[in-house]
């Protein structure tokens, strides 16, 4: 299979289970309030997490959040946050069957066939994090998001 096919495939494959998937996944009241360090799934993205959630919470009263925004930011966590949980588990899950099955010679097809499967959850995860990022972008004004921004990199640093 080309490259070229394997995008095509790969892209039809993810906005299918984007579109179609929503409702296989639980759905629960969650708060930003609720979510503790989840650094653990930064390791199942396709590119480096962009991860405004640690900053947002610390510095909410800084920001000067209201109660609507908050509502909205929370309703993305309510929405999404499973799904992204639920995909970093089984992208997990997945990678070690892969090691397995390298590490004891295992069948090429069933190598290759779970490797594009990763890709294609990895792929999937990663949308949910620009969805993160715009929603938590839409919910705050613009001078909010670039005093968000600037408090995420100080405190990374």
């Amino acid at each position: 299979m080309g490259r070229k096919a394997f995008t095509v495939i790969l892209t039809v494959a993810l906005l299918f289970n984007l579109s179609v998937g929503e409702d296989y996944y639980p759905r629960a009241k969650i708060t930003i309030d609720q979510i503790d360090n989840d650094s653990w799934i930064d390791n199942y993205f396709l590119i480096k997490r962009i991860n405004f959630l640690p900053a947002l919470k610390k510095h909410k009263d800084e920001l000067g959040l209201t109660q609507e925004q908050i509502r909205q930011i929370n309703q993305f966590y309510s929405m999404y946050y499973p799904k992204m949980l639920y995909l970093a588990k089984d992208i997990q899950e997945k990678e070690n069957q892969l090691i397995d099955l390298i590490i004891n010679g295992g069948d090429p097809k069933k190598i290759r066939n779970l490797i594009v499967e990763i890709a294609e959850k990895k792929a999937e995860l990663t949308v949910y994090n620009i969805k993160e990022v715009r929603a938590i972008q839409n919910a705050l004004t613009k001078e909010q998001f670039e005093k968000l921004k600037n408090l995420a990199q100080r405190d990374i640093i």
